[in-house]
């Protein structure tokens, strides 16, 4: 941060030092009450929060919930905000403090929450597990029951057998990874369970509350009823100073699993035995426990009883979870929301200081908004559907309820029941605002393009309006200002509070609707009869969706393909940048000569985007002058040549006033339209913009759009700047530009050498055209019952295939959805559906794609997409809310990233790690240090430092991003997925690599789930894991990985491409290993050759191919160091 500027040089100075100082890793050592202690890795900058979380996920501590840390020097009960760098020594001791009720529920449910990856996520990887255990029993030096060695005269043998058959399991298990064939769903959950390992007990349960005599009245809290392993059954009280046994041998610790310990040592080898599965799992912490039900694949565990859906621990009502966020209880739901959001915008934020501190209001104040606004629509859409006098035959777009709670306004309208209809959700829309299309465009545009770090918390209109979709209807909730008077905002003094450090925010799966009832009637009938039931049912639900498609088809041959000209603000923003940026590089350029200068002056007039040249509008008067000038020194022509030039003169010289007199009136127009803040804004940026009319402006955006930002949206696609996994990094990276997903047909025929750019892009229409048809299924089935197998019908219609027609063309889809996508496509995104598009699409990820954007849970079950009916009535298990918001966070930290995304790829490591250091300082300042926004500068700042060598400090971040990535986002966010295939580099660097491979590959099980084998970020992970199964002494396995990494990049980018390269140098590397160099020096060569023509001759990673190819033989350590300079993470 800039020192203020009201301060002193000995102040600025000192601040310029502090800045210099940047983090490292720090042991701390925490002495606990058995008089063992720990060591934690943290780093410089944690807090006495940071060592809680610490203490949570190591296997000596993470049972342990209410405590106080304390300090030798800073004395006793710490707060979460002192810092570890201020505690010297870095000594604390745990002390146990005692319990109330909640406090010793809590307890209970992180016990619960420990054990539960052993039932929860149905069967861990057993057939591998199988074959390691099977080989290690007659493996030298392995141990009998009794604990002696087992020796016998075959074991040299044995070894070898051992040996050869899990080279073959790994050859196996490669080529089933490399395959095109689906990743398979049941699987899922594979990666967390522990299902192996016998649970420490079989139940927990609250009992009525005994009398027991050495507890008194005041102390004792509540019973349990505790299940062993067993089947022993102990009873157990909970009181202010721990847990109490009952019986003979009464015993009281301050923890459960300490007193279960010593009552059993059944629970004590099988508790051993747990935290001894969590340490192979990963020593370094990433416990498989504190998961929520936040992904579109439901836990097995709960899929076994759909009617119910037992929840996961940490939310588990029972014993005091939740699904997460405030304002639970609506305690909040009268808080005046309007005065507060008008005191944000009104707070001082010239400095970075000042909109530090702004930002965090603003974050605090729009979180505890959504999450209060969401749960009021929750509720205002639930008597809305139990109320039949509101569900009466009503239009689509007609109002059913609406309800003022405070200044918060809720409206809800129907959701359309016709496919082809398109419901306006945007929450800075028609229906959102209340203002009409053309006023949105120009309002849109001209915050876009005088938007700077306050635009988000200035626009407070957005930032007070949430939108959500749920169960066939649409809610908007609004902060709506009363008209008051005092014309100066005041804050109520609320304080905001963000429990646990952002954690736990509000996971929207939690508000689910159970489409499940089973009947004992129905549990009664045979599973004969019920499926004959269910096949009758989906054959009717249908029947019901074709004729729903049917009229919607009708209805979108006849709709007109009309231009729609909505802008996103982001637009404006990116448009300036670009205009400021391409002057810099004009000015940059130095040209000798005055013929230079003025071809490098035409050149600065030709602004692509703009119907007139930017200069130009500047320049003319020096135009004229010039002219007259030549006409004076040609004097001596006739008198007709003079009176014409006299006329030329008279003509321009009006032009030119004329052409004054119009910048000027669209300046006065825009000065009325502006802000005197934004006007002087838009003026400053030299760019000529506020001397354009609206109309001008508009139509020179589009230009911008059409000829400047798709095709540099395409460029980025090909360099691999951007390079997004599935449609929802897809969608962040156009809508970060002000690209609208309506041009996706636009971006297809752009990248027609990037067929895996193309790919998404179909994926994604194809996904967004059948989200329409589930949403009208969902709006048009009317009986709760028949949702789920109305769901089922849909889905199998679509993705199903079709058999006993003729199909070649459809590639095997129902001729009536082929038809409908195919107009669908034309009228929405001008793109010519072929069969050929259909070929290789990825039904799994169409499925993802659609469970995500309609909000279905589904069972991890393997769907067989072979066949004409996948899914049956039980595999659909509920509905969940799919929610719009505008995003609030630090527009500072967001450029503090970039900065340092920027200085990494320029090869700066030092201001990449200084930017990235800064970012995340102030994302945590603003959004929390365990709020989901903060993660991406967590995992940022740690491949930054992996680049500097500082594996240790990379790992730990990393680790933090992954944490919340899990939590917070879900287990096949793209987010998770980059932190497992970056933290799987990061313990390879650490030689550490099982366990990298374990971790590398389910990121590239994620991959296969969301991108298919045919991704460069696929390729990229192939040569990964080749780089891992080396580490093993796998060459081989490595070797195959590896061409499959190299045909991947040769068809996607091309055989000259930096990725393509990479290819070829770590095959050198297997084939040197292998002993086969003159091939190696072949593919070294071509690597060089690619280099030198892509990065030049004096670029790091020409020189060290060329050194690799010059040397007679690869030293493998020097290899490895060139290999990962090559493979981005």
């Amino acid at each position: 941060m800039a020192p203020r500027n009201s301060r002193g040089k000995a102040k600025g100075e000192k601040k310029k030092k502090d800045e210099k100082v940047l983090p490292v890793v720090t042991d701390i050592t925490v002495n606990l009450p058995d008089e063992t202690r720990t060591v934690l890795k943290g780093i410089s900058t944690d807090r006495i929060m940071d060592v809680r979380r610490l203490l949570s996920v190591n296997t000596e501590t993470c049972y342990i919930t209410n405590f106080s840390l304390s300090h030798e020097v800073r004395g006793p009960w710490l707060k979460d905000t002192v810092d570890v760098s201020a505690l010297k020594p870095c000594v604390l001791t745990l002390t146990e403090e005692d319990y109330d009720e909640k406090l010793a529920v809590a307890h209970v449910r992180r016990l619960l929450d420990i054990v539960a990856c052993t039932t929860w996520f149905g069967p861990s990887a057993s057939t591998q597990d199988n074959a390691k255990s099977d080989s290690g029993k007659n493996a030298p030096g392995a141990l009998d029951k009794t604990g002696k060695k087992v020796t016998t005269k075959s074991q040299a043998t044995t070894a070898k057998q051992s040996s050869s058959s899990s080279s073959k399991e790994v050859l196996m298990e490669a080529e089933g990874e490399m395959s095109h064939s689906c990743p398979k769903l049941g699987s899922f959950y594979e990666f967390f369970s522990l299902s192996n390992l016998t649970p420490p007990f079989q139940f927990i349960r609250k009992a009525t509350k005994r009398q027991i005599e050495d507890i008194s009245e005041n102390d004792h809290l509540f019973s349990l009823d505790v299940k062993l392993c067993n089947g022993k059954l102990v009873q157990v009280e909970a009181c202010r100073k721990g847990f109490y046994n009952v019986g003979k041998q009464r015993i009281l610790c301050h923890n459960l699993v300490d007193l279960l310990r010593q009552l059993s040592r059944t629970f004590d080898n099988a508790y051993d035995d747990l935290m001894k599965a969590f340490s192979e799992r990963n020593k370094f912490g990433n416990l498989p426990c504190g998961f929520r039900a936040n992904t579109w694949l439901i836990p097995p565990f709960a899929a076994q009883s759909p009617s119910v859906f037992p929840p996961l621990p940490v939310e588990d009502e029972m014993w005091g979870g939740n699904g997460g966020g405030l304002g639970r209880e609506g305690k909040n739901d009268l808080m005046p929301w309007a005065s507060e959001f008008l005191f944000l915008a009104s707070m001082p934020c010239k400095t970075a200081e000042e909109r530090q501190v702004r930002d965090r209001k603003a974050f605090l104040l729009h979180s505890f908004f959504v999450d209060v606004a969401i749960f009021r629509a929750i509720k205002a859409l639930q008597h809305v559907r139990v109320n039949p006098d509101l569900l009466c035959s009503v239009g689509s777009c007609d109002i059913l309820y609406t309800e003022r709670l405070g200044d918060l306004s809720i409206t809800i309208t129907k959701d359309a029941s016709n496919a082809s209809s398109k419901v306006d959700t945007k929450i800075d829309g028609i229906q959102a605002t209340g203002v009409g299309k053309k006023d949105i465009l120009q309002r849109n545009l001209l915050k876009g393009i005088t938007a700077d770090e306050n635009t988000a918390a200035h626009d407070i209109a957005t930032l007070g309006i949430v939108n959500v979709r749920y169960c066939g209807y649409v809610a908007v909730v609004k902060v709506e200002r009363r008209e008051e008077k005092n014309d100066s905002p005041q804050s109520q003094g609320i304080e905001l509070e963000q429990p646990e450090g952002g954690a736990n925010a509000l996971n929207i799966n939690s508000l689910r609707l159970l489409l499940r009832r089973t009947s004992s009637s129905e549990c009664s009938k045979p599973a004969a009869h019920l499926q004959t039931s269910e096949c009758e049912e989906l054959c009717v639900s249908q029947a019901f969706v074709e004729q729903m498609l049917e009229e919607s088809l009708a209805r979108l041959e006849q709709e007109e393909l009309e231009q729609d000209h909505f802008v996103r603000w982001e637009l404006g923003a990116c448009w300036i940048q670009h205009l400021k940026d391409q002057k810099n590089t004009e000015k940059d350029k130095k040209l000798p000569n005055g013929k230079s200068k003025k071809l490098s002056l035409e050149k600065e007039m030709k602004v692509e985007g703009l119907g007139t040249p930017l200069r130009s509008l500047k320049s003319n008067k020096k135009k004229v002058d010039e002219s007259n000038m030549k006409m004076q020194s040609k004097h001596s022509r006739s008198s007709i040549d003079g009176v014409i030039g006299e006329v030329e003169d008279a003509t321009s010289a009006s032009m030119e006033s004329q052409h004054e007199t119009t910048s000027k009136k669209n300046e006065l127009a825009l000065q009325r339209l502006l802000s005197d803040t934004a006007f002087t804004r838009l003026k400053e940026s030299d760019t000529g913009l506020h001397c354009k009319s609206l109309q001008e402006l508009i139509d020179m955006s589009q230009k911008y759009y059409i000829e400047v930002a798709l095709p540099k949206l395409v460029a980025d696609f090909g360099s691999l700047e951007l390079s997004p996994v599935d449609g929802r990094t897809l969608t962040d990276f156009m809508h970060t530009r002000g690209l609208r997903m309506r041009s996706l047909g636009h971006v297809v025929k752009l990248s027609e050498k990037l067929s895996h750019v193309q790919s998404l892009c179909i994926h994604e229409m194809i996904v967004r055209a059948f989200k329409h048809i589930l949403q009208a299924v969902i709006a048009a089935v009317a009986d709760h019952e028949k949702m789920a197998v109305s769901l089922a019908a849909a889905l199998n219609l679509m993705l199903g295939v079709l058999e006993g027609r003729d199909s070649d063309k459809s590639c095997h889809v129902h001729p009536l959805v082929w038809r409908w996508l195919e107009v669908f496509l034309k009228k929405r995104y001008e793109w010519d559906l072929s069969s050929s598009s259909l070929k290789d699409v990825r039904k799994i990820a169409i499925l993802r794609g659609l469970c995500h954007k309609v909000g279905i849970e589904l069972v991890p079950r393997d769907f067989d997409m072979g066949s004409p009916h996948p899914f049956r009535k039980s595999d659909v298990i509920s509905l969940i809310p799919v929610h719009k918001q505008a995003a609030c966070s630090s527009a500072d930290g967001r450029q503090l990233l970039e900065s340092s995304k920027t200085a990494l790829d320029k090869g700066k490591l030092e201001d990449a790690v200084t930017y990235g250091t800064k970012a995340l300082a102030k994302l945590v300042a603003v959004c929390g240090p365990y709020h989901r926004m903060t993660a991406g500068a967590y995992s940022l700042l740690a491949v930054v430092l992996y680049h500097t060598g500082d594996f240790n400090q990379a790992t730990i971040y990393q680790q933090k991003a992954l944490d919340i990535n899990e939590r917070e986002l879900g287990l096949d966010h793209p987010d998770t997925m980059k932190s497992y295939g970056d933290l799987a580099v990061f313990y390879y660097r650490l030689q550490h690599t099982e366990l990298a491979l374990k971790y590398v590959k389910r990121a590239l099980y994620l991959l296969h789930l969301t991108c298919g084998p045919s991704h460069p970020n696929t390729a990229a992970t192939y040569i990964n894991v080749a780089m891992m199964e080396e580490g093993l002494g796998n060459v081989h396995v490595a070797l195959r990985y590896l061409h499959k990494a190299l045909k991947c990049n040769q068809r996607l980018l091309g055989p000259d491409h930096i990725q393509t390269a990479a290819s070829y140098h770590a095959i050198a590397i297997a084939l040197s290993l292998m002993e086969a160099y003159p091939l190696s020096v072949q593919h070294e060569q071509t690597t060089l050759q690619i280099l030198r023509a892509k990065l030049g001759p004096d670029d790091l990673r020409t020189q060290v191919s060329y050194q690799i190819q010059i040397s007679s033989e690869f030293t493998f350590p020097f290899c490895v160091g060139a290999f990962e300079s090559l493979t981005p993470l």
